[in-house]
C-alpha cells in the first residue's frame, strides 16, 4: 500500500510514518524543510520537500497514493486572517485530492470544528466542509482534545511564582490527549478509512486543574503550588502583551470561555467513536517534572492547535 502524509516528521507524523514503513507499506512524507529529507529516509519513507500551500506539488505527491493524511501545520496568522488562510489551505487540500484520484483521507481536525462557540479551533470546520464536499472520497476527520503540551505554558510561573494562572475554573474537568494516542488512531485509519464521512474523536486522559496542581505538588516537591484565577480580559491583555494578534488573541480567549463548559466541549463525543489512549496525568506529569528540573529549558508552551 501507498500512503502520504504531511507534518514532516512532526509530532504525529514521526510515530505514524516509521509504524506504515515497519508494516512493508510505501510511504512518502511531505515536509517544507530540507534538512529533514535525510532523516525522512533514515526511517525508510520518500522525502517529498515542497510547500503544503502549493497544490500541484500536493497533487503530484498525492497521485498514486491508497491514503493520504493532511493536516495543519499551525493556525494562526496576520490579525483577521486565521478563517481565511484556513478556508485557503482547505481549499488546497481538496484541489489536490480531488486532481490526484485520491479516494481515503484522514484529517486531522480538531475538537470545537462543529461549534461556533469554539473561537479560534471553530477555523477547522473550513477544511472540513471542503473535505465533506468532495464526491466519491471517504475522508476520516480526527478530533483530539487539546494537548497535554499545552500545560508547558505554565511552566514559568510555576517556576517563578509557584502558580497556574487561568481564566478557566480550576474545578471545570477537561480533557487532554497525547501525540502517540493521536497517532494510534490515525495508523488505524489510514490502514482501513471507513466508508463516507466519518469522524473520530480522540483523548487520553480527563482532570480538573485541581488535580493537576496536586500532581504537581508531589513530583515537583511544591507544597505551595497554587492556582490564581484571572479574568478573560487580563487573559487577553497577556497574550497581546505576548505579541499575539489583537483578533486573534481575542479568539483564544472566546476558547477558553468555550471550555468552561465541558457539556458544550465533549458532548458530541457521546454521538461519534472516541479513542481513550493510554497516556495519563501521571505520565504527563512524569515528563513534566524531566523538563522542570532542565535549567536550560525555556517555556515548552504550544497551542492548543499546535499539532
Amino acid at each position: 500500500m501507498k500512503y502520504t502524509l504531511l507534518g514532516s516528521l512532526g509530532h504525529i507524523s514521526s510515530i505514524v510514518a516509521p509504524a506504515l514503513v515497519k508494516a512493508g507499506n510505501t510511504v512518502t512524507v511531505i515536509s517544507s524543510n530540507e534538512k529533514r529529507a535525510e532523516q525522512i529516509r533514515q526511517i525508510g519513507a520518500i522525502p517529498a520537500i515542497g510547500d503544503m500551500q502549493d497544490a500541484e506539488f500536493l497533487t503530484k505527491q498525492f497521485t498514486g497514493a491508497d491514503a493520504v493524511y493532511v493536516m495543519l501545520s499551525s493556525i494562526g496568522g496576520p490579525t483577521g486572517s486565521v478563517f481565511e488562510s484556513t478556508n485557503a489551505q482547505g481549499a488546497i487540500f481538496a484541489k489536490a485530492v480531488q486532481q490526484a484520484g485520491v479516494t481515503n483521507v484522514v484529517d486531522l481536525s480538531s475538537i470545537g470544528a462543529d461549534n461556533p462557540d469554539a473561537g479560534v479551533v471553530y477555523a477547522y470546520h473550513l477544511i472540513e466542509d471542503q473535505l465533506r464536499a468532495l464526491p466519491n472520497v471517504n475522508v476520516a476527520f480526527v478530533r483530539p482534545v487539546g494537548f497535554y503540551s499545552n500545560l508547558y505554558s505554565n511552566m514559568d510561573s510555576i517556576k517563578n511564582e509557584h502558580a497556574i494562572y487561568s481564566n478557566i475554573p480550576a474545578d471545570v474537568k477537561r480533557r487532554w490527549v497525547a501525540p502517540e494516542d493521536i497517532a494510534a488512531v490515525v495508523e488505524k485509519l489510514l490502514l482501513h478509512v471507513p466508508q463516507g464521512k466519518t469522524i473520530h474523536y480522540v483523548y487520553s486522559d480527563e482532570f480538573t486543574t485541581t488535580e493537576l496542581i496536586d500532581a504537581l505538588k508531589q513530583a515537583l516537591e511544591l507544597p505551595d503550588l497554587h492556582f490564581v484565577p484571572i479574568t478573560d480580559e487580563q487573559t487577553r491583555q497577556a497574550m497581546v502583551a505576548r505579541g499575539v494578534p489583537e483578533n486573534l488573541a481575542q479568539l483564544f480567549v472566546q476558547m477558553s470561555v468555550f471550555e468552561r463548559d465541558s457539556e458544550k466541549v465533549y458532548g458530541d463525543l457521546k454521538n461519534e467513536p472516541t479513542t481513550v489512549g493510554t497516556f495519563k496525568l501521571a505520565d504527563f506529569v512524569r515528563e513534566f517534572k524531566q523538563v522542570y528540573e532542565k535549567p536550560d529549558m525555556t517555556n515548552q508552551s504550544n497551542t492548543l492547535i499546535d499539532k
